[in-house]
């Protein structure tokens, strides 16, 4: 599948929307000797309408629908008027079945690779008469982002290359780990029309979870990122790492040293109570706005 053909879809299929601030007190303060940012995407640069990566499953008779319209985009004919319901029922037990392999082979938190998933479920439904096409990989792949981003809609928060701008003119490295896709790094050269490499971020400090099979919060993940550090000379503590969920980012950051900083500038990416925030997982930062980080690193 041509990447011009997936980012064309991408576009078609998105539009703005804003954070919506719930209020959440934040924690402001100088932090000296930084030379890495590394950021969470979902929830953190890039507003999800469901809070994160992938269904979400509070909204299953929209999943329905939106399952029902990606056949139809991939020139599926339906045979059976249930295939929505159907669909969905196929993917919660293909990927259980997956990650149930995975955790077999000791992944102690499996990232399948969705083509793979939704391969499976397409090829099940042709099979069982549900539905009726050519599914191939390429098909497969195209069905991921016509129902990726009907389910679950997701923008750049407000000025964010502006803000990584301003942090790569400070001469911060930046880098990335998230929970993701495939289509993960397509959605932001989609929105910002440049892509993640060539806007900046360095490839080796790049950790997409889809591309290793595991994901947050696993340590084995962090991991992977912390063992790129010493080529650039940089240690775990001159890393910040942005993320707006306690628990895989704050507290897996935290044991491995670096320091952190909690968004919560989004009512619907918010993964804690502030009750949560004790002492021993506290961050370094708690800010609302992606230009604090800069402030604080002055």
């Amino acid at each position: 599948m041509e990447k011009n053909v997936l980012l064309n879809h991408i576009k078609e299929l998105t539009s703005p929307v804003y954070p919506e601030k719930p209020g959440h007190d934040i924690h402001l303060g100088a932090i000296n000797n930084i030379k890495c940012v590394a950021f969470d995407f979902y929830g953190t640069m890039f507003i999800s309408a469901a809070g994160d990566i992938g269904i979400d499953e509070n909204r299953d008779e929209g999943n329905v629908l939106f399952f029902e319209e990606a056949l139809k985009a991939c020139n599926f004919k339906i045979l059976d008027e249930q295939a929505g319901k159907t669909g969905i029922k196929e993917f919660n037990q293909t990927i259980e079945r997956h990650t149930n392999e995975m955790k077999k082979q000791g992944v102690d938190f499996p990232e399948p690779d969705v083509r793979d998933i939704f391969y499976d479920v397409l090829t099940a439904l042709k099979r069982k008469e549900v539905i009726e096409g050519e599914v191939t990989k390429d098909v497969a792949t195209l069905f991921v982002v016509e129902f990726e981003f009907r389910s679950n809609t997701v923008w750049p928060l407000p000025d964010l290359l502006t803000h990584l701008v301003n942090l790569k003119k400070d001469g911060f490295a930046l880098g990335i780990i998230s929970n993701s896709q495939f289509y993960s790094t397509l959605s932001f050269e989609a929105m910002t029309g440049i892509t993640v490499d060539k806007f900046g971020f360095v490839p080796d400090l790049q950790k997409w979870s889809y591309q290793y099979g595991v994901k947050k919060p696993s340590r084995s993940f962090y991991r992977l990122f912390v063992d790129e550090l010493p080529q650039f000379k940089f240690q775990p503590e001159e890393v910040l790492y942005v993320g707006n969920d306690l628990n895989k980012d704050v507290i897996p950051a935290k044991h491995f040293g670096m320091k952190t900083a909690l968004y919560v500038g989004d009512k619907h990416s918010i993964r804690h109570e502030e009750k949560d925030l004790i002492d021993k997982h506290f961050p370094d930062l708690i800010i609302d706005d992606l230009s604090q980080i800069k402030e604080c690193l002055e």
